[in-house]
């Protein structure tokens, strides 16, 4: 183990000791892992920033091929392909017109990627500690930390959409930091600081694409409600679907 990780443990470690003396946000298994975990600070803003528009542009591959494995859209690039094979007589131009409807598609997803980070920053990441780190507030804004960057993101804050539940956001973590237990730390934590708190109710959207990402909320306990297209042209013309997931706290 290198000299970062042990320091950065040791850190840990007594973090953890004055949360539990305090009132234990932190679950104790979190000590053991080669990253930390820590609240938001004003210096971390633009990282923070930076690290969700990385991560959301992350899943545009992921995106385009969930797309293309839809029936529809093959049944689509089928009958355009034979479709222009009968008018034209020619496999060339058959086939360029079924890489004209991929690179809509391609388009489409970029714009939907691009759309989804501008909202993020222009909304609660516009001012990330009027939006979850004011006094008194249910709500709050954690990092994950690795070889001194920042590499991941979680916040929870009252739903907007449901009065009464609390929402899961700004989960992120980069691609090369994934499948080493970050995400599920973050989770944990925000859930944690929620039980604390007195809340019953956790809720959170996610998109058809992120398999990963459905697989680590089943396995916190979370279920998925409903399913809807995403209200905007690009979405609507790939047919992208987010998910509402939801978690009773304590149960």
């Amino acid at each position: 183990m290198c000299v970062y990780r042990k320091t950065c443990i040791k850190k840990e470690v007594s973090v953890l000791e004055r949360e539990r003396e305090r009132e234990s946000v932190y679950p104790v298994w979190l000590a053991k892992m080669e990253f930390c975990l820590r609240e938001y600070r004003d210096s971390d803003y633009v990282v923070v920033r930076e690290v969700y528009a990385t991560g959301f542009r992350e899943h545009g591959s992921s995106i385009f091929i969930t797309v293309l494995q839809r029936l529809w859209v093959q049944v689509v690039l089928l009958a355009t392909f034979l479709g222009l094979l009968v008018l034209f007589g020619s496999p060339l131009s058959a086939t360029l017109g079924v890489f004209g409807i991929l690179l809509v598609v391609r388009v489409s997803v970029q714009c939907l990627l691009e759309q989804g980070v501008r909202l993020g920053l222009s909304e609660d990441l516009q001012d990330i500690r009027a939006s979850y780190m004011r006094p008194g507030q249910v709500s709050r804004f954690w990092v994950a930390e690795a070889r001194g960057r920042i590499v991941g993101t979680v916040a929870i804050l009252p739903c907007v959409e449901e009065k009464g539940a609390w929402e899961l956001k700004r989960i992120t973590v980069l691609k090369r930091w994934r499948g080493r237990g970050i995400a599920k730390a973050l989770c944990h934590t925000a859930l944690e600081f929620v039980a604390r708190r007195g809340v019953k109710r956790v809720v959170l959207f996610t998109s058809m694409a992120q398999v990963d990402a459905h697989k680590l909320y089943d396995s916190l306990g979370f279920k998925k409600e409903r399913e809807f297209v995403w209200p905007s042209l690009p979405a609507k013309l790939v047919n992208f679907l987010v998910y509402k997931y939801a978690y009773a706290v304590g149960v």
